[in-house]
Order: structure tokens, then C-alpha cells, then sequence
């Protein structure tokens, strides 16, 4: 298995056994509503969920524009061309090209 099916299960287990030892009921009052008897859990989840749902809203603007930025760099690349070897460098026998200015290596300058 996976660590992230393990992570997942393990949290799971974890979120069980908070739910069936946390059975407490609370009344909540925001504003003009009232609930009564709502569990902890539910709150907790709740929170939990808005929470992440607030921070996704506020990190959606860069993640647009990192997106438009990577297709932006990915139609570039695209576009550009390839680079081919001049005639006349010299290719050592591994087929890699040395360029126009090589000498032959490090102690013969």
C-alpha cells in the first residue's frame, strides 16, 4: 500500500474514535439562527471544511496565474527552435559536439 492510503486510513481510524469518545451536544446561536443539540463533531468538521475552502478561495488568484504562466513558458518552448550543430564543429565519438573553439581538451592549450 501506499503511505497516502495508510495516511488516509490512520486518519480515518483517528476521526472514528473522536467522534464515538466526543458525543457532547451544544447549542449554537449565530446572529438571528439558533441550533440545538448539534454534536461536536459536526462543528469541528465543519470548521475544519470552511477553513479549507477559505484558503483555497484566497490561493485560487496565484494559481490562475502561475497556470497562465506555465502555458505562457510551455508555448515558448514550443515556438522556439531547435539547436542544431554547425557543419563545421568537431563531434567527439560519443556524438557530442565540442564547438567551433575547442582545442582538444584541457592540457593540450
Amino acid at each position: 500500500m501506499s503511505w497516502k492510503v495508510i495516511t488516509f486510513l490512520i486518519l480515518t481510524v483517528l476521526l472514528v474514535i473522536f467522534t464515538v469518545q466526543n458525543q457532547l451536544l451544544l447549542n449554537i446561536k449565530f446572529i438571528h439562527w439558533e441550533m440545538k443539540d448539534v454534536p461536536v463533531v459536526y462543528v469541528l468538521l465543519f470548521g475544519l471544511i470552511f477553513g479549507f475552502l477559505l484558503s483555497m478561495m484566497i490561493q485560487l488568484p496565484t494559481i490562475i496565474k502561475l497556470r497562465r504562466d506555465l502555458k505562457k513558458v510551455v508555448r515558448e518552448l514550443e515556438k522556439s527552435e531547435e539547436i542544431v550543430a554547425d557543419k563545421d564543429e568537431v563531434v567527439d565519438s560519443e556524438g557530442v559536439s565540442m564547438g567551433s573553439d575547442y582545442k582538444g581538451g584541457f592540457f593540450n592549450e
